[in-house]
């Protein structure tokens, strides 16, 4: 049997979708099975960090570095006072055991508010295949004590949540967004086709008592398992970008605005043209960077007839119309899995790649709000697979997280 018979075989697809994947995309599942060089593995051991195969990691206000993962049907956290240098001991978050999906493109979020509040959202695996919950838990002490988890979705069906992405406001205001199958549910129980799931907005706010998440159905046709992204614009207002299905399962990435008023955006912007064709799930989601200037930064990957890898783009009409996308990273190498930041003029790009045999973790940059970009660098290598990369930020900052399994979870200034 060939390396891709065997990738195809075993690719984990979502529900309603069949296995079929190309062969770059293929072989990237099949790295992170590869075995790692020995010499390189560290131990793994209970609910140490290093046994996590994925971490998030973001800044309190007080530009205290937490991170956590999920292990043994809990959540654990330490707090960093030097930016990473050096730890806690692992702390639990005080709830009650509950499955916990923490791989890939879907993983436990963590936003803070100016008051010591800590929030948490995830997602819950279902007995049935394929199905979820949105979780959420918050803390009024700094994480000293945490309410027992709530469902953000309201719908109570037995069918896929997941897939979630969190901002907070500095006063508390919550917005959850995730992929929502409630629709395509109701749709099969009635016999009839349907293909993707859809965008959800949740909003509520704990530090004023109120406990109860709205759900707002914001788009439909969406991938399944391609992580959102969200950002805040100089307005206040929510942007969320994700991964759609347009016409005969073409996916491409699409940008709405959460806007009030006059300045509501009722259809998503297609950002991405790039005709990828793909009966089944990329896991492959994009960032979003919005700077001082409300230019918006977008990048993402596909593997499409016209358009091949991770791109970026910029817009500075909120997606309406958008700069010349522009190529990053090697092709030849499978770059992948991008993230990205902003501040100032300052555009901030991490992806992997993989060597047959290591996974890397590049980075490119630009100092003039992305018209150019410096030569990219190799910053780290993993040795047993490796986790997505994530940009965050402190004090004008910008730091990459990664989550290297069973050698070690790297936090770096870029």
């Amino acid at each position: 049997m060939t390396i891709l018979t065997r990738i195809v075989l075993g690719l984990m697809v979502c529900a309603s979708m069949n296995s079929i994947v190309n062969t770059s995309f293929a072989a990237e599942h099949h790295h992170q099975a590869m075995k790692p060089k020995k010499k390189q593995m560290a131990s793994c051991e209970g609910i140490e960090i290093t046994c996590a195969k994925t971490v998030t990691s973001a800044f309190a206000p007080n530009g205290d570095l937490w991170r956590l993962w999920a292990l043994d049907s809990s959540i654990y956290f330490q707090i960093s006072k030097d930016e990473g240098k050096t730890f806690s001991e692992e702390n639990r978050v005080g709830i009650d055991k509950e499955k916990i999906s923490a791989r890939n493109e879907n993983r436990p979020k963590i936003a803070f508010d100016k008051y010591q509040g800590v929030y948490l959202s995830w997602a819950t695996p279902k007995k049935k295949k394929y199905t979820a919950d949105v979780r959420f838990s918050y803390s009024s002490d700094y994480g000293k004590t945490f309410t027992q988890p709530v469902t953000v979705n309201d719908d109570n069906l037995i069918t896929g949540h997941s897939f979630n992405e969190m901002l907070v406001t500095e006063e508390g205001d919550i917005s959850i967004v995730w992929l929502d199958s409630r629709h395509s549910y109701q749709l099969r129980k009635q016999g009839k086709k349907t293909n993707g799931s859809a965008l959800y907005l949740g909003k509520a706010n704990y530090s004023k008592k109120e406990f109860s998440f709205s759900n707002e159905q914001l788009a439909n046709n969406t991938c399944v398992c391609c992580r959102i992204a969200m950002n805040f614009n100089n307005y206040g207002e929510t942007a969320v970008f994700w991964r759609h299905i347009y016409g005969d399962n073409i996916r491409e990435f699409a940008l709405i605005t959460l806007a009030q008023d006059d300045r509501k955006q009722q259809t998503p912007y297609q950002i991405s043209y790039d005709r990828w064709k793909i009966n089944g799930c990329p896991h492959q989601g994009g960032a979003i960077s919005i700077n001082e200037n409300n230019r918006y930064h977008l990048v993402w990957f596909n593997q499409g007839e016209v358009g091949k890898g991770i791109f970026y783009a910029s817009s500075d009409d909120q997606g309406k119309t958008l700069t010349k996308p522009v190529s990053v990273g090697m092709q030849s190498a499978q770059a992948a899995h991008p993230h990205m930041n902003t501040n100032g003029n300052r555009v901030d790009i991490v992806w992997t790649q993989f060597t047959g045999t290591e996974h890397e973790l590049w980075h490119q940059y630009s100092d003039d709000n992305g018209k150019s970009f410096k030569q990219a660098v190799m910053i780290a290598k993993a040795f047993n697979g490796s986790d997505r990369p994530f940009i965050i930020t402190k004090d004008n900052m910008s730091y990459v997280s990664w989550q290297r399994p069973r050698q070690s979870h790297l936090v770096q200034v870029l």
